[in-house]
């Protein structure tokens, strides 16, 4: 799939332009398009990485929390439920 795009260029662009395809071996869009794939691969190589990326890279081992609540959930009710029992206040 093709796109077709239209600009202008100011007068020095334009200069530059011209003496790059002077002699006909390369067009003008062809120049462009190098010049914008270039300008796209620096700035990739020059992005910041990912937080997920910069965490990857770091080999921090995955340790689990010493002290989960979700997972022990139905011990804790049931011990905060014995203890309102224990009081008299359930």
């Amino acid at each position: 799939m093709s796109a077709t795009v239209t600009f202008r260029l100011d007068p020095e662009t334009a200069r530059i332009l011209d003496k790059l395809t002077q002699g006909g071996k390369v067009s003008k869009s062809r120049v462009i398009k190098n010049a914008l794939r270039a300008r796209a691969g620096r700035a990739a190589k020059n992005s910041e990485p990912s937080a997920r990326e910069a965490y990857a890279s770091m080999n921090i081992p995955h340790a689990k929390p010493k002290h989960d609540r979700a997972r022990h959930m139905e011990e804790l009710l049931k011990e905060i439920l014995l203890e309102k029992k224990r009081k008299g206040t359930f």
